[in-house]
């Protein structure tokens, strides 16, 4: 009995580490620095488009397990506005490559935050934004963004 539990921890401890690893790839795929080309957010499936001159995001490389709660640092910049600080962590939800994006600064507009399918389309990085749900004030609805991005060349 012994022995079987020490091959169950051994498999678990396995795949926990197979999976982390195949989740820092997709950091590789997303980091760097990108100019925000769009984004529009969708509340109750209605979408406004953020209206900005100039945008930029920036998604570190890191290891996910060596930073805070796995998450790693990123930041984003509207119209030469203070940068806002973000946490993101990438992983696979089946067959969809998704990051999730926390803001920790104040929720000053316009605001990147939520979970994102991922692809990239050449040079350009598109998040399509999946559908989140929440209230305020007793009113419940539904939340999301879309954004597009092209990744700058150093």
């Amino acid at each position: 009995m012994k022995n079987l539990l020490q091959r169950m921890a051994l498999a678990i401890g396995c795949l926990l580490i197979m999976s982390c690893d195949k989740d820092q790839k997709l950091i590789g795929e997303i980091e760097g620095e990108y100019k925000i080309e769009s984004l529009i957010n969708y509340s109750n499936g209605k979408g406004n488009a953020v209206s900005f001159t100039e945008g930029r995001i920036y998604f570190e490389d890191c290891k996910m397990k060596d930073e805070f709660g796995g998450m790693c640092s990123s930041w984003y910049q509207f119209d030469g506005k203070p940068k806002v600080t973000l946490q993101y962590q990438v992983e696979k939800r089946g067959s969809k490559k998704v990051v999730q994006i926390i803001n920790l600064s104040s929720l000053n507009e316009p605001i990147i935050m939520g979970d994102f399918e991922f692809k990239m389309d050449g040079n350009d990085l598109i998040l399509d934004g999946l559908e989140q749900s929440g209230s305020a004030n007793g009113v419940a609805s539904t939340y999301y963004s879309d954004i597009k991005l092209s990744r700058l060349q150093n």
